[in-house]
């Protein structure tokens, strides 16, 4: 049986100035996801792509204290 996904809670895109990663993050806004972080290690004007109303973050996930 398939899981409802929680559109109003965040959802978090780790990859995300890739392209799987960007693409991800796009198709989760197209189906209505309202609150999405998007993180990547690559500086933001590296990044595939961006979108305005999306939570875009530089960093290293290997730092904890990036993580909260």
């Amino acid at each position: 049986m398939p899981t409802q996904l929680d559109k109003e809670g965040l959802t978090v895109v780790t990859g995300a100035g890739g392209f799987i990663g960007g693409h991800l993050v796009a198709e989760l806004r197209h189906r209505g996801f309202k609150k999405i972080r998007a993180v990547d290690i690559k500086p933001l004007d590296g990044w595939y792509q961006r979108f305005p109303d999306v939570e875009n973050h530089q960093h290293n996930l290997k730092d904890l204290s990036a993580c909260y």
